[in-house]
């Protein structure tokens, strides 16, 4: 089953809890701490796989996640840090990250190449275990941090196929024959309309090089607002690096074997006119035009070519993919023109690659510090206070409110840092003496 867009959501693995362990030898009478870190929790992973030509995995299962580190233990034993969990998409996807409503937030990446590849969900932090809490003050820890939790996300998948040549035109003009006859792709052929149901790729060999073809679903005139399968299939030619536009010549035969020309011209202005309305950029693409099925008229298409050619439509080549007539002619000749393209898009991307590189770098907000005391106090209208920082909400997450160590020092830690007297400050007001106050989505005035 062929399927380009897809919505997932993904999640990392939660960080291993540390470990409240203590020392116990022989002839050790007061060993002290020693519980080990938890570990880290796994990676979710989306990595362009070029073995990969379709999202048809992401059909049925609609959520993944990494698993989870191990615990710490004692004897100052680590927690093993939880494997990667990578997920395989075709080159050419797009990963947008959506809110829950189903709006689009960001475009997080596009794996265009093989083995392009981004996490999408970094997995939680190990809590440390009480060993790491002993300090000159605090000699005997009975506490250990909780692991922190995955990062959670929704997001969207969208396939575009990347393709050397897109083959392009009216349903039945050929367009599954030609790439069955220039390849080993074994796209279903039949005498009816929208036989294609979905792209075909293949692969065409000439003088020790290869590139990709793809043969597209026929389009109709009003394909770009939604007409037959051009709203589902257009998108896909944003990839190739050369249209190949097929004009079929028995779509234009008359009584006495006459080609209207005025037909092949509107055939091709239709076609045009759709490319346009999709996409501005799409239409400037480099196109070839192709008359096929020229078997039709004693292959003589001289006079053809002269009349269309004032009509500014320049033929490439005739050919006849049923009866392989200059097919493979076709093949070479396509093949300076497809290297000459894949330069340029190589280029292209270099130059963006550099640029990014050159790029200033950009100063985060305060939110995304690092540091504890980097938080923002906000209060509704109710009194709830709410408190938001990136550091300060991961330490809430792992603090372990049931240990009375860990309460203790959440609580010196809040107070060192500015943030209980913020709390104090907001809830001063009368009437407010009792809001309730939240640290990122966990509920902490009762620890207060």
């Amino acid at each position: 089953m062929f399927l380009d867009e897809a919505k997932i959501e993904v999640a990392g693995g939660d960080g291993g809890a540390g470990c409240v362990s203590w020392r116990r030898e022989k002839y050790v009478p007061k060993g002290g701490p020693d519980g080990g870190n938890g570990g880290q929790g796994g990676n979710v992973v989306i990595r362009a796989d070029s073995n990969t030509d379709t999202l048809s995995d992401f059909s049925s299962r609609k959520k993944f996640e990494a698993d989870k580190g191990a615990f710490g233990r004692g004897t100052n034993s680590a927690g093993k840090a939880a494997p990667e969990y990578i997920l395989l998409v075709p080159p050419g996807t797009s990963i947008t990250q959506i809110a829950d409503d189903g709006t689009e937030v960001a475009v997080l990446a596009d794996l265009s190449q093989h083995g392009d590849q981004i996490i999408v969900a970094y997995g939680g932090r190990g809590g440390y275990g009480n060993a790491h809490f002993v300090s000159s003050t605090r000699q005997r820890p009975d506490f250990a941090e909780l692991g922190e939790p995955g990062e959670r996300k929704k997001i969207k998948l969208e396939l575009k196929l990347v393709a050397d040549v897109g083959i392009i035109g009216f349903p039945s003009v050929g367009k599954s024959t030609l790439i069955s006859v220039i390849s080993s792709a074994r796209p279903k052929i039949a005498a009816y309309e929208f036989t294609t149901l979905i792209p075909n790729l293949g692969v065409v060999f000439a003088a020790d090089r290869s590139y990709v073809v793809c043969d597209l679903p026929g389009l109709i005139e009003g394909a770009s607002e939604g007409k037959g399968l051009g709203d589902k299939f257009l998108k896909h030619i944003e990839r190739c690096g050369v249209l190949l536009h097929l004009l079929d010549i028995s779509r234009a035969l008359e009584e006495g074997n006459e080609v209207n020309v005025d037909k092949l011209i509107a055939d091709y202005k239709a076609i045009r006119k759709e490319l346009i309305a999709y996409s501005p950029t799409l239409a400037e693409k480099k196109e070839l035009v192709l008359l096929n099925k020229i078997d039709l008229i004693n292959s003589d298409t001289t006079a053809l070519v002269k009349k269309l050619k004032k009509a500014k439509i320049d033929i490439f080549m005739g050919i006849s993919a049923a009866a392989r007539l200059n097919t493979d002619d076709l093949i070479m000749k396509l093949l300076p023109v497809v290297l000459k393209e894949r330069e340029k898009r190589e280029k292209i991307v270099e130059e963006k690659d550099q640029k990014n590189a050159e790029e200033l770098p950009v100063l985060k907000p305060q939110l995304q510090s690092e540091k504890m005391g980097a938080f923002k106090l906000t209060q509704k209208q109710d009194g709830t206070v709410m408190i938001t920082g990136k550091r300060l909400e991961q330490f809430t997450k792992m603090t372990n409110f049931n240990v009375h160590g860990g309460l203790q020092r959440f609580r010196d830690v809040i107070d060192r840092v500015g943030v209980s007297k913020a709390i104090r400050h907001a809830r001063g007001k009368e009437g407010f003496e009792e809001a309730l106050v939240y640290i990122g989505g966990i509920r902490v005035d009762e620890y207060l």
